[in-house]
């Protein structure tokens, strides 16, 4: 649907796919129960990262995905980094401290890297994906290099 409104309105749209690095080290260290609470949690920073036009969704085990309807690249990158920053300062008290959970975001948008949902979808899978092989915890988009690695912020 929102292909076709894009189309005609003639205004793009982005979406995010975000995979959640650590939930496996989470779950095989400290077991599924606090597994669950570290996606609640992200479950929790990704819909208050997003407007209400915004369509947020788990799709996966581990992965999330976000519809920004009229929202370019620079708007979507905006609130990955909100998101992405809201999850690496997440404060879990989770008996192992060395375990952080982060996401890997991929960013595109429509129709520049893709006309169909399963090119976006496609598209969005490889960018997530780049941001994993570059050192996971940080946003990219089709054909853009990964930023340097992301700052720790202060406590």
């Amino acid at each position: 649907r929102e292909i076709a409104r894009s189309a005609r309105s003639g205004r793009g749209f982005c979406l995010l796919m975000m995979d959640l690095d650590e939930l496996k080290t989470v779950n095989d260290r400290l077991g599924h129960f606090h597994g669950d609470r570290v996606l609640r949690a992200v479950s929790e920073i990704v819909s208050a990262g997003v407007r209400r036009i915004d369509t947020a969704a788990r799709y996966g085990g581990d992965e999330f995905v976000v519809l920004l309807p009229e929202t370019d690249p620079t708007g979507a990158y905006v609130v990955a980094e909100k998101i992405r920053i809201g999850v690496q300062d997440l404060e879990l008290g989770l008996s192992d401290a060395a375990i952080r959970p982060s996401l890997s975001i991929g960013v595109v948008s429509y129709p520049d890297d893709g006309n169909t949902a399963d090119e976006l979808m496609i598209s969005a899978d490889g960018a997530m994906y780049a941001s994993k092989r570059a050192g996971k915890n940080r946003v990219t988009g089709v054909d853009v290099p990964a930023p340097p690695p992301p700052v720790a912020s202060a406590p």
